[in-house]
Formats: structure tokens, sequence, C-alpha cells
């Protein structure tokens, strides 16, 4: 069986032999960003949005990264892991790197940050298509949602309490208990011809995917609003979906005890999937693959 190989700081190793120091401050005070992305017959949508938002994430931390390398990198661990498959997930992470433990806290890093980027098949081979969506409200919302932080705790915990009732998703909500996005993923519904998002201003993650969202929907026959909804409008909505970078589109037809329309994918929803999918096959740029170790 061929090993999966590991981006670390400039190098191709095989995953058992991926290390970083046991002082990395991502490690120990979760002080890093990352971003995740997908990779379909060698081709990534807006990669360059990606990296602006990682290197702007880093850059609010103190971390200095090169773009020019982490996108080098992206290629070289997509052509390393070709045994996955043509349709592969990228996970980047970059750290503060090493604690100098002379410092006190919060200290400075000892060192360059640290890089990481991994491969995954999408969804296994034979595996069925992903399902619709199921909510569950918790109170609970995005500390500092301008960074896509490796600090991932709230949305683990928020996830778990998700999973303990039966659903698929946490749906995170501002301290009124206002739906704002989901754990993973941006939140839209779709009221009447509008489709609804709550603003970044609302303390969402300006997600890649929802923005692109944004924009096929004018030619789906829905105006776009963006203002935070309320809870029983969630409830009450015509439709309901979740976007992110590896899901694209998908229908959430459930919220606790409530289902969302009739509780299956609804006809806007799937038309705002295709066309975010050919949007992406139409302007998806290619990697420039290369079998070098070398960042």
């Amino acid at each position: 069986m061929t090993e999966t190989q590991v981006w670390v700081d400039g190098r191709l190793v095989p995953a058992h032999l991926a290390t970083v120091s046991a002082l990395d401050r991502g490690l120990r005070s979760g002080e890093g960003v990352y971003e995740t992305l997908r990779v379909r017959q060698g081709h990534s949508f807006r990669l360059g949005a990606h990296l602006d938002r990682l290197e702007t994430g880093a850059g609010t931390l103190g971390i200095r990264i090169d773009p020019a390398a982490v996108r080098a990198g992206i290629a070289a661990v997509v052509a390393a892991n070709d045994h996955l498959g043509d349709d592969v997930v990228v996970r980047v992470t970059c750290t503060a790197g090493p604690l100098d433990l002379t410092v006190p806290f919060p200290g400075t890093g000892a060192g360059v940050a640290t890089v990481v980027l991994t491969a995954q098949r999408t969804r296994a081979p034979g595996a069925p298509p992903r399902p619709p969506a199921r909510g569950y409200l918790v109170d609970l919302r995005r500390e500092l949602p301008m960074i896509k932080s490796t600090a991932y705790l709230l949305s683990l915990v928020a996830q778990r309490a998700a999973r303990a009732h039966g659903a698929s998703d946490a749906i995170l909500c501002d301290p009124a208990g206002r739906p704002l996005e989901a754990a993973t993923a941006n939140l839209a519904a779709v009221v009447h011809d509008r489709l609804l998002t709550a603003p970044v201003s609302a303390g969402i993650l300006g997600g890649v995917t929802r923005a692109a969202l944004c924009e096929v929907a004018a030619g789906c026959g829905l105006a776009v609003e963006e203002r935070t909804l309320e809870r029983e409008e969630l409830l009450g909505a015509r439709e309901a979906l979740l976007t992110s970078a590896v899901r694209g589109v998908q229908p959430l037809v459930r919220v606790g005890t409530r289902a969302i329309g009739d509780g299956a994918t609804g006809p806007v929803t799937a038309r705002l999937r295709t066309a975010l999918d050919a949007l992406i096959d139409a302007t998806a740029e290619p990697l420039v693959l290369s079998r070098s170790t070398d960042g």
C-alpha cells in the first residue's frame, strides 16, 4: 500500500515520519491558522482567495508565511499523493513555530513558522453521496471570526453536542439566539425569492464558497440579502443550505425537530448547487504539479 506523503516546512515526508516540535505554539496554545480546499483533477477553485485569507489571519497573529511557497507545497502534496485519486482535500496548517521558553506569556517564537500540508480523499471509494444535513442549534459563536484558527475547541464541542442529539451539524448562534453559521460551514436560507445569509460583521467566517454562492444566486432568480436570520425565520424557511469548500452546497433539511420546507432537497438548493459546480468547473485553476520533494 502506498503511504500518504505530508509536506512539512518545505519537504515531503512519509506520514509516519512527519513531525513538528513539542514546543510548537500551535500545539501548546492553538496559535495558528489553516485552510481547507478541494482539488479535483488537479484544479483548485479560488486558491488565491484561500491563500489571501490564510496570510491575513496569520498576519493578525504575527505569523509570517510565504504564499508562493504554500502554493507550491499544495501542488507538491497533491502530486505526491496521486494514489488517493483525482478528488482530494488539502489541509494547510500554519503555526507560530516553536516557543521560546525564556520569554514570559504570551511569549514569542524561537524560530520561523511551521507549515504542514496534508491530503486525503474527499470521499472513500464507493461511499454513498453525502446526505442532506440535519442541524442542531447551539448557543455558541465563533471566537475571533476573522481568523480561520487552529484553536478549534468551540466548534468541536458544538459539533459533539449536535451529534449527541442525532444531528450532523451544529448551528452556532449569537447571544440573542439567532442562527449564524454551522460549526464547519456557512449557512444560508431561501425565504421567498431571497437568499439570506448572515453578514461577516455578525461574527461569521467569511467563506470563500459562501462568496461564490452569493455571486451565482442572481442567475437562480434570487436576490441576496446579508442579514442575521431570526430563529423562527430559519425554521420556517422555504429551503436552507450549508456551504464550504469541501461540501460545496449541501441542503439543510432539518433543524432540531423541525423540518425545513418539506424536509428534502429543494429545487432552489439544487439549482444553486448546479450553478456553483458550473462556476467551479469554469474557473478552477490548474495546479503546477511537481513530483519534487522541495517546497
